[in-house]
């Protein structure tokens, strides 16, 4: 664990595993309503889940620092963010990461694109964008965490700006501290919206595992 230097991580896109169940559950569907997906939608959700995958290009970067925190506000770096929601589920934690994950501007563009032609495909591609970006969230997490254990710790789940009581004014501060538009052409509108669409940014807590073993002890 190196603190204080950005990495950027590339993936390849075959290297993303579908995930069906997630694909229809982005499209509203819960388990037990899929048996009422019609023969001609089910057969267009495995010809289309493929076909985008070859034009996404998964993209991220990330940085960790120390972390203390006081009085619900999280101090790393230069930088602090006030949560008592964010403050509390990383209470155990002495590092922090931030990331931003992409998976490109090809995508947005077949979804504009299908929207307009065929809005059932433009549907299913909105899932299937979702689906992706969470798996390559999940992915590069899975890679965070073998770094972290190789020093004795563990991670926890990652925390995104919007959700609780964190601010979606916090994107601001992981662009200013990633530089997302150079690092990996990822770009915050006004709206503080993210451009391309299918983006995330998350805080990642770093916990000691020893810590975490005398929690689970009642020590």
């Amino acid at each position: 664990m190196t603190f204080n230097s950005l990495f950027v991580d590339r993936m390849a896109p075959q290297l993303l595993k579908p995930d069906y169940n997630e694909v229809f559950r982005y499209m509203g569907y819960s388990l037990k309503d899929r048996t009422e997906l019609t023969d001609e939608v089910r057969p267009i959700v495995y010809e289309v889940v493929p076909q985008i995958q070859n034009i996404l290009t998964p993209q991220a970067v990330y940085v960790s620092y120390p972390l203390k925190i006081e009085n619900d506000v999280l101090h790393f770096g230069n930088y602090e963010v006030k949560s008592k929601e964010l403050a509390r589920f990383e209470r155990n934690c002495s590092a922090i990461y931030l990331f931003a994950a992409t998976l490109g501007p090809k995508i947005d563009q077949a979804i504009q694109k299908q929207q307009k032609l065929d809005p059932v495909r433009g549907v299913i591609m909105q899932a299937a964008g979702a689906m992706y970006i969470e798996k390559y969230c999940d992915i590069l997490c899975q890679k965070i965490s073998a770094e972290v254990k190789a020093v004795g710790c563990k991670t926890k789940n990652r925390f995104s700006p919007g959700f609780a009581d964190v601010p979606l004014e916090t994107q601001k501060l992981f662009f200013k501290v990633l530089d997302c538009s150079h690092k990996i052409g990822l770009t915050l509108m006004d709206t503080l919206i993210m451009a391309p669409e299918k983006s995330v940014t998350a805080f990642v807590g770093v916990e000691s595992i020893k810590s975490t073993e005398g929690i689970e002890k009642g020590e």
